[in-house]
């Protein structure tokens, strides 16, 4: 369900990638993660978390 998602949003391989722990530096990673906001409309963070644990709480809820 998150990879659709993100696919959805046209993310890069590396952009995905920053969901799992990477050897990149912090910086790489920051930008990253802005490109992702960007593509995403979404603000941050936090939004973001808020974006897909609303996503999935809706998916459990249809399932019951």
């Amino acid at each position: 369900m998150i990879d659709e998602q993100f696919g959805r949003w046209k993310l890069t391989g590396a952009e995905k990638e920053i969901a799992v722990i990477r050897g990149t530096s912090e910086r790489s990673t920051r930008q990253q993660s802005l490109l992702i906001y960007q593509k995403s409309g979404l603000s941050g963070r936090a939004e973001l978390a808020a974006f897909f644990l609303e996503d999935l709480l809706i998916s459990t809820d249809a399932l019951s």
